[in-house]
């Protein structure tokens, strides 16, 4: 049988399960958010695309209207004709991108199938720039990443996985608050600066997020 114990001061119950022994509680910071990743409902999505000409933002996932988005992992990855590198930031934006051609990256996948829908309002890239950015609050994290290139002669020196995590901090830490969007305006977007591509240039990008 499972045993319960009573806080004295109050009506609050720790549970000893009867099959694990193990006591099960729920941690909470000071501001009453669950900390507890496992059963929060998460969400990803990947994609691959070429960019425009001297693209602006790239990949961007805005907010949501009914939930708070916590972007936990945004990776990016280019090949090119020949190998190089290219620099990429990292924007948080407190209104959306508007105009443009913007193509979704499809339907996010729900990493558990009992998690309702997605309910973030746009996830995807751009292939032509948008004609006006929305309002930057800053830049987050400026990344220089290796290109190779996309089928090459020989892998001797080519790293084994090219692509590079955005988040600062690394990725999908939970020791770190995430990126939090709320609302449908603000965005977080992987951009390129308005430099010119490189022949060749192609880009693949994956994102996870947890709604709560």
């Amino acid at each position: 049988m499972s045993i319960s114990i009573v806080s004295g001061a109050s009506s609050d119950v720790q549970t000893v399960d009867a099959t694990s022994k193990a006591a099960r509680v729920t941690l909470y910071d000071s501001a009453g958010r669950e900390t507890s990743s496992q059963g929060k409902q998460t969400f990803g999505i990947a994609s691959n695309f070429t960019p425009a000409a001297t693209p602006t933002d790239l990949v961007i996932i805005e907010g949501s209207s009914t939930k708070t988005v916590r972007v936990v992992s945004m990776v990016i990855g280019t090949t090119n004709t020949a190998a190089g590198s290219q620099a990429f930031f990292l924007i948080k934006r407190s209104a959306a991108d508007t105009t443009g051609t913007f193509v979704s990256a499809g339907t996010p996948v729900p990493f558990d199938s009992n998690n309702a829908a997605s309910t973030v309002n746009r996830v995807g890239h751009f292939t032509a720039n948008p004609g006006a950015l929305g309002t930057a609050v800053g830049t987050i994290n400026q990344v220089r990443a290796a290109s190779p290139v996309a089928i090459p002669a020989t892998w001797a020196g080519i790293r084994e996985l090219g692509d590079v995590e955005m988040m600062p901090w690394g990725p999908v830490s939970k020791l770190d608050q995430p990126i939090v969007l709320r609302g449908v305006a603000q965005t977080l977007a992987i951009n390129f600066n308005g430099t010119a591509l490189v022949a060749g240039q192609t880009h693949i990008y994956r994102i996870i997020w947890i709604e709560e």
